[in-house]
């Protein structure tokens, strides 16, 4: 038996435990809205700068123009890698960093890939390819949201790093690991500048960068890498490199995933020529830049378009609109009035035969998967991440319209 000490000991033990937990709690939900509101607070302008230079880097007709604009889009866009590294750094510290495994092809990986890092070796007059060797389990399940996220990581730093009529190769190959897992061997191997042996040893560490005469043109913000080395280690698997200065790097990824049962995943990105002539959308944003912009996107590939400021008014004109009107609406998540979540679940609950079959597209600066969770589960077909990449935004409407 239990003296009573030992009882109200353990009570106020079970009390203390319960305490640190609600901090904990506040904790997170106190990280979790400040990560969102920083995000969207920052990416909406700089969804405006990064569409608008596009527009006019297209648009305009003299080189000088041209290349300003360029160098402004760029320049936003860099900006925006760096927000997403520092958001990303900041979840993985606080615990809150999440996979959301499924099924996913290798060849869709390899084409996803290739249609990035192709034009940008292409531009720098550097070789990229991209080979498979023994590959008997075609689509793994795994995070492929993240598995991208550390190829390109690797691969982005291997073409920045390698000069002129370099070459970057992708290998990617497998091997049983028992258990009824697969080990999936990625490679990412350049002849760049390599790297000093001292700095190999520190290179995952946070803000780590080596500073050299070749690199000092180069930018970067030093989290990549170490970024790369968490989900890796979140995934269960190896990450290991080989460099040497003036002769190139290679990294090495092993991680251990299940085979899918149901075959490839359907994620082909090849290019087609888009054609939505007769489709009309409904474009909802409540920053009349942004409005601007995804009507323009929409109209250049055949749409025909109505706008609204915010979920309130998207409501309207959808319950003032005939049956089958609109095709599909793009809406922003986070507007005043009524937000586009809520909009999205009161368009489908209305009493029409179109509520449940209008296609609806989320729209939002925050392109976490819990966010993308809160977008299906409101009603939305897809999630799209802000600044809106033209060619991803018709790929998803193709899926859904065609």
């Amino acid at each position: 038996m239990h003296t009573e000490e030992e009882y109200l000991a353990a009570v106020k033990e079970v009390a203390e435990l319960k305490g640190e937990l609600s901090r904990a709690r506040r904790n997170y939900e106190a990280v979790t809205t400040f990560m969102s509101r920083t995000s969207h607070e920052i990416r909406t302008p700089m969804n405006s700068i990064i569409g608008l230079a596009r527009l006019g880097e297209e648009e305009s007709e003299g080189r000088a123009a041209k290349e300003y604009f360029k160098k402004i889009r760029e320049s936003a866009e860099y900006q925006l890698e760096i927000l997403g590294e520092v958001l990303d750094m900041a979840r993985i510290e606080s615990g809150q960093f999440k996979l959301y495994p499924e099924a996913y092809s290798l060849e869709a990986l390899a084409e996803n890939l290739t249609s990035i890092m192709a034009p940008q070796a292409e531009q720098k007059g550097i070789e990229f390819a991209a080979e498979f060797h023994d590959i008997f389990a075609d689509t793994l399940v795994l995070d492929k949201l993240r598995l991208r996220q550390i190829l390109l990581n690797l691969l982005s730093n291997a073409v920045k790093f390698t000069p002129e009529k370099g070459r970057v190769v992708l290998t990617v190959s497998q091997m049983a690991a028992g258990n009824g897992k697969v080990r999936t061997v990625f490679t990412v191997k350049d002849n760049g500048i390599g790297m000093s042996e001292e700095f190999t040893k520190n290179m995952f560490k946070p803000f780590t960068q080596e500073r050299t005469a070749a690199t000092a043109e180069i930018q970067g913000s030093g989290l990549g890498l170490s970024i790369v080395k968490n989900l890796v280690d979140m995934m269960g698997g190896d990450i290991r490199v080989r460099s040497q200065v003036g002769v190139g790097t290679e990294f090495v990824v092993e991680i251990d995933c299940e085979p899918a049962s149901g075959g490839k995943a359907n994620d082909n990105n090849s290019e087609m020529s888009y054609d939505f002539s007769g489709k009309r959308a409904l474009v909802v944003d409540d920053h009349s830049i942004n409005r601007i912009l995804e009507v323009k996107l929409l109209k250049r590939v055949g749409f025909e378009t109505d706008s609204a400021a915010n979920g309130y008014e998207c409501l309207k004109k959808f319950m003032a609109s005939g049956i089958g009107y609109y095709d599909v609406i793009l809406m922003d998540v986070k507007m005043p009035v009524m937000d586009g979540l809520e909009a999205a679940g009161k368009i489908r609950v209305l009493e029409r035969s179109d509520s449940s079959t209008v296609k609806m597209i989320a729209m939002s600066a925050n392109s976490y998967p819990e966010d993308m969770e809160r977008s299906k589960a409101a009603g939305m077909d897809r999630h799209i991440a802000k600044p809106v990449i033209p060619a991803v935004l018709y790929t998803e409407l193709v899926k859904l319209l065609k």
